[in-house]
């Protein structure tokens, strides 16, 4: 069956809701993704990415909604707690605790998870029609080089995905913050980051 492309939400979270493996805008790059309670698809996609298993995805959603009952947030300090209510929603990831019975593809091999509560019209509206939180890693070969633009895709992503969400990406200048809640560490400073620390921490 040939990839689908289009630029229908609904037709994405069809796709989503279903197990199936997308090709989607995010707030910088094109990535892949499906929804992150299906195990198959999560392992499909490293399988396309030739990515490491021990790596860990991103996981994005709209809201802590579908999320909360995997993070183990006793874990999670107030400073990391106000960090993460005030940046969100945003293109911040969190890297997060998960509780124990929580065993995914898309967990780290510290059994912690990146999670990001996204703002980006196609990914908050995705989730919420698909009822799931995503995953979402950039749409190429793991060690090659992401893009912003549909044309410029690897066919190697584009011929093993389900369907192609042709709508732009968000504009974002570079990859999102990605900060570490269990040892207070900026592991990769984003844009909007320091903006918005600066307003939290006033």
């Amino acid at each position: 069956m040939s990839t689908i492309f289009t630029d229908s939400i609904e037709q994405a979270a069809s796709v989503i809701a279903e197990g199936g493996v997308i090709v989607c805008p995010s707030e910088g790059v094109y990535g892949i993704s499906c929804s992150v309670l299906n195990e198959a698809a999560v392992k499909r996609i490293i399988a396309i990415k030739h990515r490491s298993s021990t790596k860990g995805l991103i996981i994005v959603d709209s809201s802590l909604e579908y999320l909360r009952e995997y993070l183990d947030t006793s874990r999670v300090d107030d400073k990391a707690m106000a960090l993460m209510d005030g940046m969100w929603p945003g293109p911040h990831t969190f890297v997060v605790p998960v509780i124990d019975e929580f065993k995914n593809a898309a967990v780290r091999d510290d059994h912690s998870a990146g999670v990001r509560i996204s703002a980006f019209r196609p990914f908050a509206e995705i989730c919420s029609l698909a009822k799931t939180p995503i995953v979402s890693t950039s749409a190429n070969i793991s060690g090659e080089n992401p893009t912003t633009e549909i044309a410029s895709l690897d066919p190697r992503i584009t011929d093993n995905v389900d369907l192609v969400l042709t709508l732009p990406c968000g504009g974002l200048s570079a990859s999102t913050s990605i900060y570490n809640t269990l040892t207070h560490t900026l592991i990769r400073p984003g844009p909007m980051w320091e903006e918005k620390l600066a307003k939290i921490i006033k």
